[in-house]
């Protein structure tokens, strides 16, 4: 199904942007670092590398742990990967994503494993309950295209409240993608209640953990959500 890594990386970004991007407020800017550890995932390094996140209610960027950097620009409705070392970038159409243009460049029985994965997202909560770097969470698990994960969310992260202000933006970010409406947006924003301090997704054959090390709250450039000048065009 995924043709290479960063279709998975993507994945794994749209997932964490679906709980974020509907709790972010109007005018708070955020930064945090996380640290990811991977076991057995083709293609990734092992053992300990810090991710760096970048929001704001136009757009987000995180640096990734391969030094690939994922940029979703909210208000364009696309998606830049860029490459730093070679200096090129990739762009993708949210709105294609999933959609009849791509699913007519499928094989049949690829297109049918995406239909079917796009209706497989399941959020299931749990009573499980444990401290993580000085949050309270609340474990939830959750199924999403091909990925089994465990999700520690926490209400305790500084600024959650206020958060939750604008709680449907997500679903009207990403009403025009086919594939994301299909997985019902709001219903996963109203399952998932708090922040992920810790995530640990099943993937490729191995298993990627994520957890909140830092969080700021403060005023993010517009510059890191561009492609730097010099960037030569690349296709997906």
């Amino acid at each position: 199904m995924f043709k290479s890594k960063w279709q998975w990386q993507l994945l794994l970004m749209l997932t964490l942007s679906t709980l974020l991007l509907g709790v972010l407020p109007a005018h708070a800017d955020l930064y945090w670092e996380s640290e990811q550890v991977t076991k057995g995932v083709k293609g990734q390094p092992e053992g300990p590398v810090i991710m760096k996140h970048y929001y704001t209610n136009k757009a987000s960027r995180i640096d990734l742990a391969d030094g690939k950097i994922m940029i979703m620009d909210f208000d364009k409705q696309l998606i830049y990967r860029l490459d730093p070392v070679a200096k090129t970038y990739s762009e993708m159409d949210m709105n294609e994503m999933g959609g009849p243009k791509q699913k007519a460049n499928m094989p049949a029985e690829q297109r049918k494993m995406m239909e079917s994965m796009m209706q497989s997202m399941q959020i299931t909560p749990t009573d499980e309950a444990k401290t993580i770097n000085g949050y309270k969470c609340r474990k939830y698990l959750v199924s999403f295209m091909m990925m089994n994960g465990e999700y520690w969310l926490s209400k305790d992260v500084k600024g959650y409240e206020e958060l939750k202000a604008i709680g449907a933006k997500m679903a009207k970010t990403f009403e025009g993608n086919p594939m994301m409406k299909q997985m019902n947006i709001a219903a996963m924003m109203d399952k998932l209640d708090g922040f992920p301090v810790q995530t640990m997704t099943q993937v490729m054959g191995g298993t990627i953990t994520n957890t909140l090390m830092k969080m700021e709250k403060k005023s993010l450039s517009d510059d890191l959500f561009k492609v730097p000048s010099g960037y030569t065009p690349k296709a997906m």
